[in-house]
């Protein structure tokens, strides 16, 4: 079994897509499309593409509200994004007080299909609207698991928390004339979740301890012609499983930065340069209490990128894309990939309908049997 969990541990399940950064910077919405959906109270909207032979990028966000009287509220969420290793479905209700014109009290109620995953929290907002707001969580995670277990017997299948997981979510968005600014954070407290016999036994039944951080920065602002822009995305997690066999310890941190810049040559040329950079470091360590055999996997890998992409825009509701991407990607593990591709994208807004369509070839000459690469496709709508 070790010698399994050895072979998996080679390479993160991102590596199955050799130009996973290339979906990456096409798998993200335009300046316009958040600036549009941060006005709207009610909407969706999704996204999604491939990445693989085996999984789909899938991104969706709803979003509506309803009132009640002048004081009380009701706001739904749901989220759903799926990216290999890092998945989350939230199924959101969060009742809220108006205490003024631009501040709310809200509760928040998270059921999920596996009730270990329920979530309860309260927080605050402030904001007259979702073009500019400011808002922050404290969230705690199957919050009724030692109640609910509280008159079984102690002893090695009563597994209760010893410290629950505990998380703290900001979320602000800032829109001005000529720029826009969003930033998020999810920061959780170490938690530790253990089976309650003696302590006079080693090693214990199970103990399971972890916590993980989160950031995420967007930005653009106009200068005349020109536009100047960023993305950072930050993922770090500690985990740490033991139960009488084995010991697992894990570390993964993970960052994308890209710097962005534009230049909007007429009324229908805007040409964009995207730069990226992926880095991504685990580190797992597993020991056998049986054979006292530790082994420490390292894995890291460095990604570089460009995107080109020049937005045509002729009038109408059509929007034109044609672009190419160039990819140059290492890990430790001695792989080494140079990737190319070229890009046509057609985009439709509509009132409160848009839609986007990008279609991503082969760039690498001569090519596979196929030019077709990656598809993405987003659509938003307005309730």
């Amino acid at each position: 079994m070790i010698w399994v969990y050895m072979l998996l541990c080679i390479a993160v399940p991102e590596d199955s897509n050799s130009q996973y950064l290339l979906d990456k910077q096409i798998g993200h919405y335009f300046e316009a499309w958040e600036v549009h959906y941060d006005s709207m109270v009610g909407g969706l909207r999704t996204l999604q593409g491939c990445l693989d032979l085996l999984n789909w990028y899938v991104e969706v966000d709803t979003k509506y509200e309803v009132r009640f009287g002048k004081v009380i509220g009701l706001r739904y969420r749901n989220r759903t994004y799926g990216d290999y290793g890092f998945n989350i479905h939230d199924h959101i209700f969060q009742p809220f007080f108006q205490l003024s014109p631009s501040t709310r009290l809200l509760l928040s109620i998270a059921p999920h299909y596996y009730k270990g995953e329920d979530e309860l929290g309260i927080g605050f907002s402030l904001g007259e609207d979702y073009v500019n707001y400011f808002e922050v969580l404290a969230i705690v995670e199957d919050f009724d698991r030692n109640f609910s277990l509280q008159h079984d017997l102690e002893g090695p299948d009563k597994i209760i928390y010893k410290k629950f997981p505990v998380k703290f979510i900001g979320h602000t968005v800032l829109n001005w004339l000529s720029g826009r600014c969003e930033a998020a954070c999810d920061i959780s407290v170490l938690y530790c979740l253990q089976s309650t016999e003696s302590d006079e036994f080693y090693p214990r039944n199970f103990t399971e301890t972890g916590r993980h951080d989160r950031g995420y920065v967007r930005f653009w602002q106009d200068i005349r012609s020109f536009r100047i822009g960023g993305l950072v995305d930050f993922k770090h997690e500690l985990y740490y499983n033991q139960d009488t066999v084995t010991v697992l310890d894990r570390k993964s941190t993970e960052i994308i930065l890209e710097p962005m810049f534009a230049y909007r040559i007429s009324e229908k040329w805007f040409p964009h340069l995207y730069l990226s950079y992926n880095y991504k470091e685990l580190q797992d360590s597993v020991f056998a209490f049986q054979t006292g055999h530790d082994s420490l996997y390292n894995y890291d890998r460095n990604v570089y990128a460009y995107l080109i992409d020049v937005e045509f825009s002729p009038g109408g509701n059509f929007i034109w894309h044609l672009g190419t991407q160039r990819e140059f990607y290492s890990n430790n593990q001695g792989w080494e990939f140079r990737d190319r591709r070229i890009n046509v994208g057609m985009e439709y807004r509509y009132k409160n309908i848009w839609f986007y369509l990008i279609e991503a070839m082969e760039g690498d000459f001569p090519t596979p049997k196929y030019m077709h690469n990656h598809t993405y496709i987003q659509l938003m709508l307005k309730f």
